[in-house]
């Protein structure tokens, strides 16, 4: 890992730390390392995988955030939705299959 990378990664878990952002789906389990990003509109970015179902992780992020109805996509195949927090600087988007797999939902956490 370059030297810059590592920079970036722990910027990143610096951010995390100082502001506060969205919730994290409880029981969720982080798949990747935090990426630093501006290229999303983001300063961090953190993923978590989770084997409950879209259905259930939507419920919870519903239950506690703003649906940006307008990117919500629902198929038998693919289930995506985008969620914004009141009073916290980020985004939650939960997407349905993971890839590589049908049997995880993807929670991508965006920081700003």
């Amino acid at each position: 890992m370059s030297v810059t990378a590592v920079r970036l990664a722990l910027a990143a878990v610096a951010i995390l730390f100082v502001a506060p952002g969205p919730p994290v789906y409880p029981g969720a389990k982080r798949d990747l390392p935090p990426v630093a990003s501006s290229t999303m509109g983001a300063d961090a970015t953190l993923f978590y995988a989770t084997k409950d179902s879209f259905e259930k992780v939507d419920s919870f992020y519903r239950a506690h955030g703003l649906e940006d109805t307008g990117s919500r996509r629902v198929t038998p195949e693919a289930k995506r939705a985008l969620y914004s927090f009141k009073d916290v600087k980020g985004e939650v988007l939960i997407s349905w299959p993971r890839v590589g797999t049908l049997d995880e939902t993807t929670i991508m956490i965006y920081t700003k």
